[in-house]
């Protein structure tokens, strides 16, 4: 039973700790949370879309389920480090190099 927690939580680790290294906005805004706080924030939500696509599904392993799962905690990350702001700069140079 240990062993299947530990598997079916795995993926929303691995990227956990692999997105709470990045900083998106690290010239236009400070992150929201420092890197450990993000690390337990993507991994929670991360967990939450696991045990939802067990229980849509009914079983482990769907590859539709770790695609949102992708797309969940990358939306936790962005909003985590102000990707919007890095947007909104991103913007603006490109406005006025067309100038």
């Amino acid at each position: 039973m240990t062993l299947f927690i530990g598997d079916l939580l795995a993926p929303a680790l691995a990227m956990g700790l692999a997105l709470s290294f990045i900083n998106v906005s690290a010239e236009s805004a400070p992150a929201v949370l420092g890197r450990r706080a993000r690390f337990f924030a993507n991994t929670l939500v991360g967990c939450i879309v696991v045990i939802g696509g067990l229980i849509y599904f009914g079983e482990d392993g769907k590859m539709a389920t770790y695609a949102l799962l992708v797309l969940c905690v990358a939306a936790s990350q962005w909003f985590l480090t102000r990707g919007w702001h890095w947007t909104e700069q991103s913007g603006n140079e490109t406005d006025e190099s067309q100038e």
